[in-house]
């Protein structure tokens, strides 16, 4: 059973339980009221005829003409045993109402009682005995237009109840369909989603009722789905070109040492030629391992906490960065710009490894003697370390791509000695510690690289080397 059906059955139903309590009442307090009336009429009555020298003394002649035209029907019982009764249908039987009718006290009138006279129907009666005690008399009234009134009120009330229900049922039927339109609506979009159509939305009708609220939270969490499954397939393209880059990263080298390693198991190469093969041989294999390296040290930044965060001095270690790079190339001017402390929240081996890349970076894609500088700033939350170059630069396309992994730049997948994890592993670093890496370069001009990181606060998805 629909939504729909539902509502409207249960709409009729309560409509109809309310018009049948409302009616039963009504009809119940119109009897009352009816009843009371009658019970009027009948005390008034009595006290009147209770004075009437008829009833004390009166033949049957002059009782019908005192009582006559109405509906008043009366049995008066004489001290002898006689009856006189006048009035009434013609079902009703002599002393009938006299025997049925409650006993007449000996002063004033009994209160009014029912009475089943058989086939006359029912009668409301009252008794009273006669000021001499000479006669006891019962006065009448037939409950027949009583019943004919309510009958014909629940009558009218049943009538009028169905016409109310059949035109309550068309009106419901035509405000719960158009009130359960919004969600027939998302019902469809749903159903196209599911279907492939990503794009979908529900329209919004208004945001102030219920079914626009239900609206705009179903296209929310449609957007957010739409977006997860988009960032899913970028994971996953992301996922294929990394595992294509790492394979053929590595596979250059590992062919090289299994061809050097071939070569000298078969003798090709002489003896005063073997330690070069066997030296090129190591070579490859310790540029396999540095790749394979950075390849966990990539991996566990993307899933482990890193277990040592703690109070790091940025400056010291730019300091200690530059001095290593001096140390290896002492010919290369290179410039420290940093206060004299600049403390954040961090793993310190992490950041020392990101100067040392860029560092590293700078003395591989720059010529001999190029002059580097390196900028320890502290601003408001953060702290930003730079380091800059005045060699070639890179170009635009190449600048949008430094930070992918394996990516070293048009032509120089096979012919640098670099992995392409270097910037890579920078920007793991940043992002682990709550940060960002970004590059600005021109061409002819040189290269910056800017790495932001929080000043104080708790890590975020630290990971360690």
């Amino acid at each position: 059973m629909t939504l729909r059906t539902r509502l409207l059955i249960a709409l009729v139903a309560l409509t109809a339980g309310a018009l049948v309590i409302t009616g039963a009442a009504s009809t119940l307090a119109l009897r009352s009221y009816l009843v009371g009336r009658v019970d009027d009429q009948l005390r008034a009555a009595a006290l009147v005829a209770r004075q009437n020298a008829v009833v004390r003394n009166g033949s049957r002649d002059e009782l019908r003409t005192a009582v006559a035209p109405t509906e008043y029907v009366v049995e008066i019982r004489r001290e002898n045993g006689t009856i006189s009764g006048v009035g009434g249908p013609p079902e009703l039987a002599p002393g009938v109402l006299g025997e049925r009718a409650p006993p007449a006290p000996a002063t004033g009138v009994s209160a009014p009682a029912g009475v089943d006279a058989g086939p006359a129907g029912r009668f409301r009666v009252v008794s009273f005995t006669a000021p001499n005690g000479r006669a006891t008399a019962v006065i009448g009234l037939p409950l027949r237009p009583v019943g004919e009134t309510v009958r014909r009120l629940l009558l009218i009330e049943a009538l009028a109840g169905l016409a109310v229900l059949a035109l309550l049922a068309g009106a419901a039927r035509l405000l719960i369909r158009r009130g359960l339109r919004p969600l027939e609506t998302i019902t469809e979009t749903a159903g196209a989603i599911a279907g492939g159509d990503l794009d979908r939305r529900v329209p919004v009708s208004s945001p102030r009722t219920e079914a626009g609220r239900l609206s705009i939270a179903v296209n929310g969490m449609l957007a957010r789905i739409q977006a997860a499954i988009e960032a899913r397939a970028r994971s996953e393209e992301r996922l294929r070109e990394f595992v294509a880059d790492a394979s053929h990263e590595l596979r250059t080298p590992l062919t090289s040492v299994r061809g050097y390693l071939q070569m000298l198991r078969h003798g090709v190469v002489t003896l005063a030629d073997r330690p070069d093969a066997v030296r090129r041989a190591d070579d490859e294999a310790a540029r396999m391992s540095k790749i394979v390296d950075g390849l966990l040290y990539l991996a566990r930044l993307d899933q482990e906490p890193m277990p040592r965060p703690g109070p790091v001095d940025l400056a010291a270690i730019a300091a200690d960065a530059v001095a290593d790079a001096l140390a290896v190339e002492p010919e290369r001017p290179i410039t420290l710009r940093a206060p004299e402390s600049c403390e954040i929240t961090g793993d310190e081996d992490a950041l020392r490894q990101v100067l040392a890349n860029l560092l590293g970076n700078a003395r591989a894609h720059t010529p001999p003697g190029t002059p580097v500088t390196v900028r320890v700033l502290a601003e408001t939350g953060a702290a930003v370390v730079e380091v800059s170059d005045r060699g070639a630069g890179m170009p635009p396309e190449s600048a949008a791509r430094a930070f992918d992994r394996f990516y070293r730049g048009a032509g120089a997948r096979g012919g640098s000695s670099g992995s392409g994890l270097g910037l890579p592993i920078v920007a793991a670093i940043a992002r682990s510690h709550g940060g960002s890496a970004g590059l600005e370069s021109t061409p002819g001009e040189g290269t910056t690289v800017r790495v932001r990181l929080p000043s104080r606060g708790p890590l975020n998805d630290l990971s360690s080397s």
